[in-house]
């Protein structure tokens, strides 16, 4: 036990004979570190890092266990040539009194990305319904070949130091899809009753616990609820679960929720899903496991949660994927009572979308993912202290101004606003948008501890800056929404329309019904349109979204595309694609007119109470053009630069700051 004021979550726990100095595991996340199918530096900085900060168990990404799995960004297990590798990477793990596992993991039909996989495997020849591919359907076998490839993987994994596996049968994987019977149409001893579609994780699991010690330890990650019709709902997982617990020996469960396309934003519950996502869940079913420990997953950010699921007895072990990839050392901190100091996951799924572009994990509230020590990383001190003077106070500015602090720089920030936080402080007081406010906060309580001089409510000008005698100048001014440019430029003379920020923080400000029909020209693609056009929903008849594109939110990760239809189709709101807004449009009479981009056929939309944008940004640089022949250090970041994502937008800042 210690002082900590969760000594629930820090006290130890035995699992298959190894004593865990805690219950934090950190979920298996695929983090495209891996270069040539080999084991690289970046791989071991993250999780020898997340070791260090506190975790107990680190479950590392899927590896290619077999030779059809063989990438570029997956670890070769199949063959000889990375057992050394993999030893130093088991333990660099162990140093940290940690244990490595892998997930045994093979996605079958599942396909994110667009176009069809060229080669797929599955238990039947059924589509995905995401990717529409079609898998060969496995013949006996092929499927004993399977389960003998991750057997002997997993036995080669443990003579290199692992100390376990979890296999992933959720997330609509193939043995996802063995087990469902809306995806297995089998007529053999794989298919058709529950005690068949079983068997492949019964004889795959036996075989690894055959081979390896008793001591390796076998986590099994199920379906809790697909939510998909003729697919695995709570019932059909609470059998699955008691069968497998009586019929061999399993060291812990893992429920979670969601298929493919008809409920992949379950996967990775975003910031409109409430925290905790799956515990009412994974509460119901842990009778089910006949006093096998459970793991609990699901958007688990604080410690404080972490500390009640276990006190209250949902789970005995807590799983954290995102929130450890924000703050590698949330577990040390919260170990520390030093809760404020913890970089906290917004739930955006930006981590997502990279990888799945085969990019490095990446994280808009964490600059440094798997850099080398990012346990509470400090920039080093400069050689020379400089003045510093940062104009703009949203989330790019912010953290350029605390890491250029921490450097040892005398830092002034200017702000235009009486709140930190610019664009990301509007869009984090929207309902269901609320954990955006962890970017900011956390830049905060850094710029306090560095005595960052800090001037709210002030349009800084080119003489404010100079007078300070800078010798560096960052500009970090946003950018402003770009006029649609199929309307007459009169009514923005005029002032009579606003754009979608205006509009959405008077009415944050008001809260006052208008009714009739409002009308928002999305040019924009990204979740804060959404999220704002569903909280304006409530004061209005109706919304309407026009966007010129055929699907909205496009620019999103698929999983959160998913989760915006989702929403704004359950709001009642109607999208109208294709469509731009017409210069015929009479918005004093009430009469919006939009023509479609194809056909150039124009329609009507009566009562139109309110109309407004979102579009594009256009950078602010007049400071910059102002200053720019005075002083020659002057940098432009964030949305002053090019708008961009916040991931890139905090990544510029801080890398910026981190060179000076």
């Amino acid at each position: 036990m210690t002082d900590s004021e969760y000594p629930n979550l820090f006290s130890n726990f035995e699992l298959a004979g190894n004593t865990l100095k805690n219950r934090i595991i950190h979920s298996a996340m695929s983090t495209r570190f891996a270069k040539n199918g080999d084991v690289t530096e970046e791989l071991i900085n993250y999780h020898r890092s997340r070791a260090q900060g506190g975790a107990a168990i680190l479950i590392a990404e899927p590896l290619a266990m077999r030779r059809d799995q063989a990438s570029n960004t997956r670890v070769r297990v199949f063959d000889q040539n990375n057992l050394d590798k993999l030893k130093v990477w088991s333990e660099s793990i162990r140093k940290h009194d940690s244990y490595l596992l892998t997930q045994i993991q093979e996605p079958g039909r599942g396909h994110h990305k667009s176009g069809r996989k060229i080669k797929a495997i599955g238990p039947s020849s059924l589509p995905d319904d995401l990717s529409w591919t079609v898998p060969e359907a496995l013949e006996k076998d092929a499927i004993y070949q399977m389960i003998d490839d991750f057997i002997l993987s997993s036995k080669k994994l443990m003579s290199a130091g692992f100390s376990g596996v979890e296999i992933s049968a959720g997330h609509g994987h193939i043995f996802h899809q063995f087990l469902s019977p809306w995806s297995n149409h089998r007529n053999d001893d794989f298919g058709g009753n529950i005690e068949n579609r079983v068997k492949i994780l019964i004889d795959l699991i036996s075989g690894i616990r055959s081979a390896c010690s008793k001591n390796f330890i076998i986590g099994l990650r199920l379906p809790g609820d697909d939510f998909v019709e003729g697919g695995i709902d709570e019932t059909e997982s609470s059998l699955i679960t008691d069968l497998i617990s009586l019929k061999t020996k399993v060291d812990f469960f893992c429920w979670v929720q969601g298929g493919h396309h008809r409920s992949l934003e379950m996967h990775l519950p975003d910031m409109h899903f409430p925290r905790g996502t799956y515990l009412p869940l994974i509460k119901r079913l842990k009778n089910s496991t006949n006093g096998v420990p459970v793991a609990a997953v699901g958007r688990i950010l604080e410690p404080v949660q972490a500390e009640t699921l276990i006190s209250d007895g949902i789970a005995e072990l807590v799983m954290l994927g995102r929130t450890l990839v924000t703050d590698a050392a949330w577990g040390l901190k919260s170990l520390q009572n030093r809760d404020n100091d913890i970089r906290k996951c917004v739930s955006c799924n930006n981590c997502w979308g990279v990888i799945n572009q085969d990019q490095p994990l990446q994280c808009d509230n964490n600059p440094r993912v798997g850099f080398e020590n990012e346990i509470d990383w400090l920039p080093e001190k400069s050689i020379k202290k400089k003045k510093v003077v940062i104009v703009g106070g949203g989330i790019s500015g912010l953290e350029a101004a605390w890491v250029s602090a921490a450097k040892g720089h005398d830092v002034t920030l200017f702000s235009s606003s009486d709140e930190l936080g610019g664009k990301c402080k509007l869009n984090a007081t929207i309902p269901g948008c609320e954990t955006l406010s962890s970017i900011y906060d956390y830049q905060k309580v850094m710029i306090s501890k560095f005595n960052v001089d800090i001037r709210l409510n002030w349009f800084a000008t080119s003489k404010d800056v100079l007078d300070l005698k800078p010798e560096e100048i960052i500009i970090a001014t946003g950018g402003k929404m770009l006029w649609p440019s199929s309307l007459p430029e009169q009514y923005k003379n005029d002032g009579i329309i606003l754009d979608l920020r205006d509009v959405t923080s008077n009415f944050l400000s008001v809260k006052s019904r208008v009714g009739g029909n409002l009308v928002i020209y999305d040019a924009d693609g990204m979740d804060g349109t959404y999220s704002a056009a569903e909280y304006l929903n409530s004061f209005f008849d109706k919304v309407f979204i026009i966007t010129e594109r055929e699907l909205i939110g496009r620019d999103e990760p698929v999983v959160r595309t998913q989760s915006i239809l989702r929403r704004v189709y359950n709001a009642g709101i109607e999208i109208i694609s294709l469509s731009i807004p017409s210069k015929k449009s009479n918005f004093e009479n009430g009469l919006f007119v939009y023509k479609n981009v194809i056909t150039n056929k124009e329609d009507i939309i009566e009562d139109v109470s309110l109309f407004t944008y979102s579009t594009q940004r256009e950078p602010d640089q007049l400071l910059y053009k102002k200053l720019k022949n005075h002083i020659k250090n002057i940098y432009l970041i964030g949305d002053a630069c090019i708008p961009r994502s916040t991931m890139i937008s905090v990544q510029q800042g801080h890398y910026l700051a981190n060179t000076l």
